[in-house]
């Protein structure tokens, strides 16, 4: 071991003899060591950053699904408020078709002056009823059991929920609360946050001709969204970066650009089909969000060390 550290001794004493040598040789490795110290401080910037987008972009989905979740609650707790109403129930026990209809209208109007404009009460008869309605009111015919999910409708996009009405134990009809779901779009927005909800094109079919046509524009690929209804800028955005940056956004969850954090989550309908799309957002720009902190820290380092690079190659040459 000795030897060693004297041989070493010596050969850095010899180097220092030969002048253009040594001062190569410390030149490349203080340049190495620079570039080494650049490239561990630019990846740990890129790994703390992709952290944080990774836990936001998760925070979006399970706060999603704590409002949809909050939604389902709040529509049960409506429907037994109804499920007292003792005129209400015995109207529907009697078939008292009209009766029904016109408490309906009642209950609508009710809603309509609460501020809450998309949310709708309706009732489907099934005493003496031939006819056969859609799947999801058929299937709790069929099991007396109350449903609640997406559903792509005549009139729009909704979350329903269906409640089963029983007299002793016989199925005398339906209740069914729904509301459109990009009433959602007003909650973010008391949040500073954005939603947008995107359409798969094979479910426009489903939605009548009235409340299809002139309202869809595609967005990516298979999706359309209702263009008056939601934020038109951050659609402009999401169209700016085109097809390839909306699949990488779906793969990774998230996507970053000069004015929005995006986040992107595929839905499903009351029967498990995917119906569309959600992408939820934020600003960048002028934002004091934790979002824009980070987004702004990633190009300060990539800057910094940008600059440090030409500063050598400058001194190099």
């Amino acid at each position: 071991m000795f030897s060693f550290f004297k041989f070493l001794q010596n050969f850095l004493k010899d180097l220092k003899k030969k002048k253009g040598l040594w001062f190569t040789i410390l030149a490349v490795v203080s340049i190495s060591g620079i570039f080494l110290s650049l490239y561990i401080l630019t990846s740990l910037t890129n790994n703390v950053s992709q952290d944080v987008y990774n836990n936001i972009s998760t925070n979006y989905v399970k706060n999603y699904k704590n409002r949809v979740l909050k939604k389902e609650d709040s529509f049960q707790k409506i429907l037994m408020t109804l499920k007292t109403n003792k005129v209400l129930i015995e109207d529907i026990v009697n078939n008292e078709l009209t009766a029904v209809t016109d408490e309906v209208n009642l209950f609508n109007e009710n809603f309509k002056k609460s501020g809450f404009e998309s949310l709708n009460l309706n009732f489907y008869p099934v005493l003496n009823q031939v006819s056969q309605y859609r799947n999801s009111v058929n299937s709790v015919i069929a099991t007396k059991s109350k449903a609640f999910g997406l559903e792509v409708l005549q009139d729009g996009v909704f979350y329903v929920y269906l409640e089963p009405i029983l007299a002793d134990d016989t199925l005398v009809g339906i209740l069914e609360l729904k509301e459109e779901i990009n009433s959602f779009k007003k909650e973010y927005l008391r949040d500073d946050l954005i939603f947008l909800f995107a359409l798969e094109e094979r479910m426009l079919n489903k939605l009548s001709i009235k409340a299809r046509n002139g309202k869809y524009k595609e967005l990516v690929d298979t999706l359309h969204v209702e263009e008056l209804k939601f934020d038109g800028q951050f659609t402009a955005k999401i169209l700016e970066a085109g097809k390839d940056d909306f699949k990488n956004m779906l793969d990774k969850g998230y996507s970053v650009g000069d004015t929005y954090f995006r986040s992107a989550q595929k839905v499903s309908d009351i029967n498990g089909n995917v119906i569309g799309v959600i992408v939820f957002g934020e600003t960048v720009a002028g934002s004091d969000a934790f979002v824009n902190i980070v987004h702004n820290m990633t190009k300060t380092v990539t800057t910094v060390a940008l600059g440090l690079v030409i500063s050598i190659l400058l001194f190099m040459f």
